[in-house]
């Protein structure tokens, strides 16, 4: 018999005492076997570390660095992941226990898959109540979608990616949003995804979202669009300024309903303001 694939989830976590110990927990009880558990602490000022400490199992693995953001710890994760699979984890959010292997399925059916995802239930604080469900419905390349945005195959960090396709890429760290979208876009391109109708998260509505911190979160979109700017070769003019549209869309109405409406005219009017640092958008490698 062909050995079962090694899996490796990677979990980012800061400050995340109130609900590490669940995550970990869902993952460690995926149906899947052979899993590997990497937890990024980085730099956690918390109980987080003491909470880590609670578990006692060889599939997990711990990482403590200092704090660096997001996209630095999954690369600390990524540098030692062994898995033919990949995927990540928040640390304030669970896995049902057929996350894995229901992703896993998808890809024995369609072995030309890189990537496979899956439906999200968007819980309460207290994963009690479900207030609504993403399920992705797209099939094929999705570099054009993951530029404007499109949820037919973009929710977060809920892909499952085959490792080759991941093979020497890095999170950026220059940025505080949006990094998983980023990542997708520089790996995305020639390569095909897939989904499962079945739930692989049950996201977890804190209310500390991206939204805010509103200046960080127009930064980032803007730096993913300088990427895709110069990118031509991956998108046509079009998708190009469909890409700004949507950003200062979403930003100025962001903008606009956290009531401040000077930020909003200027977030449609001067999308990318405050001005990015000059210099070319360059994805790191490994």
């Amino acid at each position: 018999m062909r050995p079962r694939p090694l899996v490796s989830i990677i979990m980012a976590a800061y400050n995340a005492e109130p609900y590490i110990e669940e995550a970990i927990a869902s993952a460690l009880a995926q149906e899947h076997d052979p899993i590997e558990l990497i937890v990024v602490n980085d730099g956690s000022t918390d109980g987080t570390d003491a909470r880590i400490a609670r578990f006692d199992d060889p599939r997990l693995k711990v990482i403590h660095q200092h704090n660096q953001g997001i996209g630095m710890a999954r690369n600390a994760g990524l540098a030692i992941a062994r898995g033919d699979y990949l995927c990540f984890l928040d640390a304030d959010d669970v896995m049902p226990p057929g996350s894995v292997g229901d992703r896993l399925a998808v890809f024995e059916r369609d072995p030309s898959l890189s990537f496979v995802d899956g439906a999200v239930l968007y819980y309460d604080r207290d994963l009690r109540t479900v207030s609504r469900v993403h399920t992705p419905s797209f099939t094929g390349e999705p570099i054009q979608l993951l530029a404007r945005f499109d949820p037919a195959c973009f929710f977060g960090n809920t892909w499952m990616i085959r490792r080759e396709a991941a093979q020497g890429h890095r999170f950026e760290g220059a940025i505080s949003h949006v990094e998983d979208l980023l990542f997708y876009l520089n790996i995305a391109a020639g390569r095909r995804y897939g989904h499962t109708t079945r739930p692989v998260l049950h996201y977890r509505i804190t209310g500390s979202s991206s939204m805010s911190r509103l200046e960080g979160l127009e930064r980032s979109y803007h730096f993913v669009h300088r990427w895709v700017e110069e990118h031509p070769e991956l998108f046509d003019r079009r998708t190009r300024i469909v890409n700004l549209y949507l950003i200062r869309r979403m930003m100025s109405g962001a903008y606009w309903h956290a009531g401040r409406p000077i930020r909003a005219v200027l977030a449609w009017f001067m999308g990318g303001w405050p001005p990015m640092l000059p210099g070319s958008v360059r994805m790191p490698r490994a």
